[in-house]
């Protein structure tokens, strides 16, 4: 075996150490601090991302929370708006129906007094009527005067029954 020959160990350990060396150079000064630069930038490329999401992420909570104030201020304002509206309406209501009520009432009296005055006109014309029937009748059957003059006060007394029954 070539490899355990001991007349060929220095030149062996010669380009051992001199490939070892080599590739340590080039490790060392080339690949390694390639390698690192690339880590390096990963990593501040990745603090940036970091820095740059907590910024958004503080920026949309600042917003979201003056979202969150302007939908209170808008639902508060749309609030009073309708309590007004409704105190408004309300009143609105209770001004007309006060007022309705008023002209119902006055047209309920002035229609009462009409029924009264006709009333009282029919009674009137009731005891002429019946006067004049009374008469007629008395003509028809003749009855002397005494008593046409009884028979006109019954009438008169049952009238005024009549006239105190309607007017209670």
């Amino acid at each position: 075996m070539p490899q355990l020959e001991i007349a060929t160990y220095p030149s062996q350990i010669f380009w051992l150490v001199v490939s070892f060396v080599t590739l340590y150079l080039i490790m060392s000064r080339i690949i390694i601090p390639r390698i690192s630069s690339v880590i390096k930038n990963r990593e501040d490329e990745i603090k940036n991302n970091i820095y740059a999401s907590e910024k958004i992420y503080k920026e949309t909570k600042i917003i979201n929370d003056e979202l969150d104030k302007v939908r209170e201020d808008t639902e508060t304002e749309a609030r009073e708006i309708i309590n007004s509206l409704k105190e408004t309406t309300n009143k609105k209501i209770s001004q007309n129906y006060n007022v309705l009520k008023e002209k119902l009432e006055k047209k309920l009296q002035k229609n009462e007094q009409e029924i009264l005055k006709n009333k009282k006109k029919v009674l009137k014309e009731i005891n002429a009527i019946s006067l004049n029937l009374s008469d007629e009748i008395l003509k028809k059957i003749s009855i002397k005067n005494k008593k046409k003059n009884k028979i006109k006060l019954i009438i008169n007394k049952n009238l005024k029954e009549i006239k105190n029954d309607i007017n209670q």
